[in-house]
């Protein structure tokens, strides 16, 4: 079911047409929309307006970052490219065989020659190409045919909506077969698969494995052996994928397990086994995302993890949420498809998520087949007979006595179900999209082995690329079976950084009334529990290995004392808290501004859950206060409508480096609204030391280098600073930017 489309043909021949009449806008990824992202619309030698193709080294490795991106999630992915070379397939075909998809190409080169120069000449200005660029584009489209194992598709045999429709998987006929038998998630038990099929299979049977076949259990080498052996070869047998089928395309595909489950108890078992890579290849081709059938006149939606309903097309779906479901893990998913679908003669069957224990028939007409059989629970399965035109549903339950009787119920599926008892965990959802993120990097720690951060990457802060998933990779520190750690805040962004911040455009997004926060001036400070280790965990940012991590832990304990750690102890363990803390160390780590000592600054307490959630700052003072009594962060000004910002605002812009809250500078302010929407505010003392800190290592280096040493800067005060700078011995120039400033200062007063 995961497809790959590659438009094909020279520009103005309809592709973008094309793709608008057959709904296919929302899928598409078009390197024209990165030309424009990254080079804009540029002036062409003769004067008209064309589309800017100086990085097209980039503008591709992007296209390729997102498709990969998207294809391990399983989406839909329509590539609108003009591919008018064999060779231009590589890339696409790469990914294609990387993710298992199937890879097809409209072909738009018998668009007549005529027809694209017409209808380029009719697009704007700036969307147009010479005419020698569509003449060479037919030169090359007719040397060169489509790859023999890419699906090619005539453009012109398609009518408005037939892509989708012809994409869509069969809903196969299975009435003629007296039965069709579903079984739920084996995750490595044998024992009742045996007893199931101890008479072996029927060929007036039709099988549907839901999933899951691997992990967790402890006979995974004899079920691979029964799948190989009994599910691989059988036409009336079919598969299929779910999550953990993940774990065995990452074995088939010779990649490094991310699974520390797979890791140390499955893969073993499996060598044991003699399971092969080709194997494994072998019957994941056989996998399917989603299966749906008639039967007598019942119609049925099989896919590991359920959805809310059955959708107007599956294609359009990304695999993601078969093998992981829609929503999160202890959505009512049952309840919610026998409400939607009512009335319309559909049936579902799936696996993988059961917190609330609910019995084979969840809710009238959706049937649930998890039955935790990996911990001493129940293989479950689901059989529809036809007898004298009647269609019933049977169902059975078959305990699993063979199993590891000392493990803790903590796998995936259990760990969600102690969220709902308040321990928080994140979904395996979300982990897997976090996992797969190109922008967000994982860390592992020798000192904390089964604790691993979450945190994006620098090209993602440098390149401004965020999106739901990287913005909340920040200080996420997540243990193995995926109980949070510790967490701070979810990416937020400075006045005029983003869209949504900038300053134009916050009338119509706040939702008053705006509470500001003194902005500390140090380094991030995260308190968390380990529950393995039954211990506070202090971090900083990404790791807990860190200096400044280990900063954080002395000034926090040297202000908490004893008393106060052990309350700490409570209220981050036992309330399931994280404490976020600004850090400042005005000996080892100076910032901007000025303080007289280290020490740490509360500025949250965050619950250790998936969705951000924070105490009131009335609680915060409590908890501070139980602490030690350590410094909670400054309340700053309550602005109740959008005139009082705004004119809060111009007064901080008039008053410029000279404003002081309460008489101090201070680095900016957070500002939050009554929906949480949070963004920054630096001022303009902080952000002009800031500029004169960098402006110092220009000087240093051109000294180092012998190099001229830079120009002024274009400010008054700047450029004081700098003559003053250039002045001054090299181990002056090694103190940081508050002493610096102190003595330029107190030379500009005694002048």
């Amino acid at each position: 079911m995961r497809h790959l489309i590659v438009m094909r043909g020279a520009p103005g021949a309809g592709k973008s047409t094309f793709i608008d009449r057959q709904g296919l806008r929302a899928y598409v990824v078009s390197p024209d929309d990165f030309r424009i992202r990254l080079g804009g619309v540029v002036m062409a030698p003769d004067g008209t307006l064309a589309v800017s193709h100086a990085n097209e080294r980039r503008v591709w490795a992007e296209v390729e970052e997102v498709l990969d991106f998207k294809m391990n999630q399983g989406q839909l992915v329509i590539l609108d490219a003009t591919f008018q070379r064999s060779r231009d397939f590589a890339m696409p075909r790469k990914l294609a065989n990387a993710h298992r998809y199937q890879i097809s190409c409209v072909d738009f080169a018998n668009v007549p020659k005529a027809v694209a120069l017409k209808q380029n000449h009719m697009r704007e200005e700036w969307k147009t190409v010479p005419d020698a660029v569509i003449e060479t584009a037919y030169e090359r489209l007719h040397k060169n045919p489509v790859p023999k194992d890419v699906h090619a598709i005539d453009a012109g045999a398609l009518e408005d909506g037939a892509l989708l429709e012809r994409l869509e998987p069969e809903c196969r006929d299975l009435s003629g077969y007296r039965s069709v038998m579903h079984v739920g998630d084996l995750q490595g038990c044998f024992a009742p698969v045996e007893a199931l099929f101890s008479e072996g299979f029927r060929d007036d049977t039709y099988y549907i494995f839901i999933g899951d076949l691997l992990d967790r259990g402890i006979q995974n080498g004899e079920v691979i052996k029964f799948a190989v052996d009994e599910i691989l070869p059988r036409d009336n047998v079919a598969l299929i994928w779910g999550n953990h089928e993940y774990h065995i395309h990452r074995f088939a595909r010779d990649l490094e397990p991310v699974s520390k489950d797979f890791r140390f108890n499955t893969l073993p078992q499996l060598e044991a086994a003699k399971f092969t890579r080709a194997q494994a290849n072998a019957l994941l081709d056989k996998a399917e995302d989603a299966f749906t059938y008639e039967f007598h006149g019942k119609k049925v939606l099989v896919t590991h993890a359920g959805l809310s309903k059955v959708p107007e097309r599956l294609v359009t779906l990304p695999s993601l949420q078969f093998w992981k479901g829609t929503g999160n893990y202890n959505d009512p998913v049952d309840a919610t498809f026998s409400a939607a679908m009512a009335g319309t003669g559909w049936l579902q069957v799936h696996g993988h998520r059961n917190s609330r224990e609910l019995p084979v028939e969840a809710a009238p007409g959706s049937y649930n087949l998890e039955g935790q059989v990996e911990f001493g629970g129940h293989l479950r399965v689901m059989t529809l007979t036809a007898d004298a035109g009647q269609v019933e549903a049977a169902t059975r339950e078959i305990k699993n006595e063979v199993y590891n009787k000392s493990a803790p119920r903590h796998g995936v599926e259990a760990a969600e179900t102690d969220e709902q008892k308040g321990i928080g965990s994140i979904s395996e959802a979300t982990l897997a999209a976090l996992e797969r993120h190109p922008l967000v990097k994982e860390k592992r720690f020798a000192s904390h082995p089964h604790i691993r951060s979450m945190n994006f990457t620098r090209k993602a802060f440098f390149d401004g690329r965020w999106d739901q998933v990287n913005i909340m990779a920040r200080g996420l520190f997540v243990a193995d079976d995926r109980r949070i750690v510790a967490r701070s805040y979810p990416k937020f962004f400075n006045l005029e950084e983003r869209a949504e911040t900038q300053f134009r455009n916050l009338r119509n997004r706040l939702q008053f009334p705006l509470k500001l926060w003194v902005k500390e001036n140090g380094f991030l400070g995260i308190l968390g529990w380990d529950h393995v280790s039954a211990e506070l965990l202090f971090a900083s940012k990404s790791t807990p290995e860190s200096e400044f991590a280990m900063w954080f832990r002395e000034i926090f304990e040297s202000e908490a004392g004893d008393t106060g750690l052990r309350r700490a102890v409570d209220i981050v363990g036992k309330r399931n808290l994280s404490l976020v803390f600004e850090v400042n160390d005005p000996v080892r780590d100076p910032h901007m501004i000025t303080y007289e000592r280290p020490h740490v600054v509360l500025l949250d307490a965050i619950r250790r859950e998936e969705k951000f959630s924070h105490v009131s700052h009335e609680e915060l003072k409590q908890i501070g206060s139980a602490i030690g009594g350590i410094a909670v962060k400054q309340s700053g000004p309550t602005l109740k409508s959008w005139e009082e910002f705004e004119g809060w605002f111009k007064a901080v812009e008039t008053a410029g480096r000279e404003y002081r809250w309460r008489g101090q500078h201070v680095e900016g302010f957070v500002a939050e609204d009554v929906s949480g929407f949070q963004f920054k505010i630096k001022l303009d003392f902080y952000s002009f030391w800031k500029w004169m800190r960098g402006h110092r290592d220009k000087i240093r280096r051109a000294r180092e280098k012998q190099r001229p040493l830079p120009m002024p800067p274009d400010d008054p005060l700047a450029e004081k600073f700098h003559n003053w700078l250039i002045f001054q011995p090299d181990e002056a120039l090694e103190q940081d930017i508050i002493q610096l400033r102190a003595a330029f200062e107190r030379d500009a007063a005694n002048t």
